[in-house]
């Protein structure tokens, strides 16, 4: 086992790896610490997924954002962790590569609960291919989460394989579009790990938990994720699953408006724990 330790004045990141009986193989991960954190103490949990090629590296650049919600008193003292998982066979499906969607849904969060919990409550956060991760575990199991925020989730405007424009599903997206339906276009296996087909399925235990969901996208995003994000804001509409939908006009996938973008998806998950809307007047 490999555990390194970076510190500093507001958090202390924590680099490690464990053998993953989901993929079989030894997996990565990063943790994310307030400077001052006891062991023992009971705080809540988030799952922090990164995107389409990175790692748990995502983790030390999002370190800030963190730090300035907990000293700005928006987000709760927590444990942050990041698993990471592969682009190319992984995609957070499950699939003759690995288990990864089993990975981070069950055995890295259990893994890291060992080690730090039991937490008061579980948030996930993603970004991209992060994104859709994201709202692909929480949908299946709205009552384990406090929150789900989705930033430029790669979700698209369609709900089976031929559904989709060709021109929203360019280069490792469309990567991921054929890993939905396991590379042979099976529409039970793509609907298997469709973000609006588990909407669909559990909008009743959605609606149940009361989940508070956040998608927030760029209306220029290079990749054309905005229209899979608009796809799944009617989706939601239809199902009447209350969620709050930003579409931030000039954005594009990165840049300095991603960055902002991602410290007030934080936010957002620190206002779910403490039962207020963020921001109060634009839930939809």
């Amino acid at each position: 086992m490999v555990r390194k330790v970076q510190g500093q004045s507001a958090s202390v990141l924590i680099e490690d790896r464990f053998t993953s009986t989901s993929v079989n193989a030894p997996v990565e991960f990063r943790v994310l610490l307030p400077s001052d954190y006891a062991a023992g103490e009971r705080v809540p949990f988030v799952l922090h997924l990164h995107g389409a090629m990175s790692s748990s590296a995502s983790l030390a650049l999002a370190r800030l954002f963190y730090e300035q919600s907990w000293e700005q008193g928006t987000l709760p003292r927590a444990i942050v962790a990041c698993a990471s998982t592969p682009t190319h066979g992984g995609f957070y499906i499950d699939g003759p590569q690995g288990a990864w969607e089993t990975l981070i849904a069950n055995e890295f969060p259990e893994h890291v609960a060992i080690r730090y919990g039991p937490f008061t409550a579980t948030a996930v956060i993603g970004a991209s291919m992060g994104g859709y991760g994201a709202l692909k575990v929480a949908f299946a199991t709205p009552e384990r989460f406090a929150a789900v925020a989705a930033i430029s989730p790669a979700v698209f405007p369609g709900e089976t394989p031929r559904d989709v424009p060709e021109r929203n599903i360019p280069s490792v997206l469309g990567d991921l579009h054929a890993a939905m339906s396991g590379g042979s276009g099976d529409q039970s296996v793509y609907t298997a790990n469709s973000v609006h087909a588990r909407a669909r399925a559990h909008a009743h235990e959605i609606r149940q938990a009361r989940l508070p969901i956040l998608i927030d996208c760029g209306a220029q995003d290079e990749f054309l994720l905005h229209e899979g994000a608009e796809y799944l804001h009617r989706v939601l509409t239809e199902l009447d699953i209350r969620h709050e939908y930003r579409l931030v006009k000039g954005a594009g996938h990165q840049g300095p408006e991603a960055d902002l973008r991602t410290l007030e998806a934080i936010r957002f998950i620190g206002a779910a724990w403490s039962g207020v809307t963020w921001p109060p007047q634009s839930a939809s």
